[in-house]
Parts: structure tokens; sequence; C-alpha cells
């Protein structure tokens, strides 16, 4: 448990026993409250939020690794010369070009659903990796915001091409992410899968 936890259970039951308690008897209430004690488990609230925006931070510093990286430069570079044949070179007409960032979009989506899901009920209960999901949050406004925004972005091309750059790119490192993780909560946890 962590401290702040136990300052959290130590706050709670001396606050509750000063309230409830008349007679001072602090081993009965103890006793009385010892199903409580034993199965507190903290605040999991703090915990999912602290894991939930560390996944977001991680999240955007492997989309910017793909501009500062020397090793994912030439691969940033290949994904930006194809989105710009799509958008400016092949002169697909814009119905074409969104129904290509639909499914280029949605193609990781469908991964990611895969990938953070496991067998193992014990695996599947743990914070880490219960929350390995929530990492496609940020990528997935991209196609959510797509429909309301879709006619500005067809008569934008530039527009539209920096945005299917962004949305590929970060969908890309979110699925890049959630491997890494994925691969590192096992590895933690490999006790559980026997």
């Amino acid at each position: 448990m962590d401290p702040e936890d136990l300052y959290e259970l130590i706050d709670h039951i001396i606050l509750d026993f000063e309230t409830t308690t008349r007679n001072g008897n602090l081993s009965q209430y103890l006793a009385d409250n010892s199903s409580f004690i034993s199965n507190y488990k903290g605040s999991t609230t703090k915990k999912e939020s602290v894991v939930h925006w560390q996944n977001q931070k991680e999240l955007l510093q492997e989309f910017f690794g793909f501009f500062f990286t020397i090793r994912q430069i030439p691969f940033t570079i290949f994904c930006l010369i194809i989105i710009y044949s799509l958008f400016f070179k092949f002169n697909f007409s814009n119905k074409i070009l969104g129904g290509i960032f639909v499914s280029l979009i949605s193609m990781p989506m469908i991964m990611s659903f895969i990938l953070t899901y496991h067998k193992n009920k014990s695996i599947r209960r743990l914070i880490s990796f219960k929350y390995l999901s929530n990492i496609m949050v940020l990528p997935s406004m991209f196609l959510y915001l797509f429909s309301p925004i879709v006619d500005f972005l067809k008569e934008n091309r530039i527009l539209f091409f920096i945005y299917f750059s962004i949305a590929f790119g970060l969908h890309i490192s979110g699925i890049l992410l959630i491997i890494r993780k994925r691969k590192i909560i096992l590895e933690k946890n490999k006790l559980l899968l026997n």
C-alpha cells in the first residue's frame, strides 16, 4: 500500500473513531472494523488518473520522437511523402481521401483493442493494464472530430493533409507505446500468468 493511502486510512479511522465511539475502546472499534481495514484499497481513482496522464505524456513523447529521433526520422519522412502523394500527386477526390483517412485510422484503433485484451483475468484487473487502452484516447479524438469538420477539411486540402498526418502519427505512436508497455507489464507480472 502506498504511504499516501496508509495515511488516508489512518486519517479515516481516527476521524470515524472520534465521531462514532463514545466509550473510547479503540481495540473494540478496530475489531468491529477489521474487515473494512483489511479490504481498504486506497484511492484507486487517484492512481488511475496518474496512470492515464502518464500514458498521455508518454504518447506525446513518442509522437514527437518521430521528428527528433534520428532512427525514426526516415520513417517519418517516408510516411509524410506517401500522405503528401495521396493528397497532391494522385489527385484523389475528397471523398476517397476521407475514406482512406477513416480506414487508415480505424486499423490502429482495432489493433489497440486487440493488444489491450488479455485472457488472464488477473492481468486484466491490473490498473496499469486496464488503462492501456486509454493511451488511444487522444488519437481517437481525431476520428471523432472528423465528422463535424469534414466539410471544412475538404475545402482546405493543406489543412486536411496536416490533420491526416498528425492523426496518423498519433495512432502509430499509440500502437508502439501500447506494444512496449504491454510487454513491460507482462514481464513484471509473470507470476500472475502461471
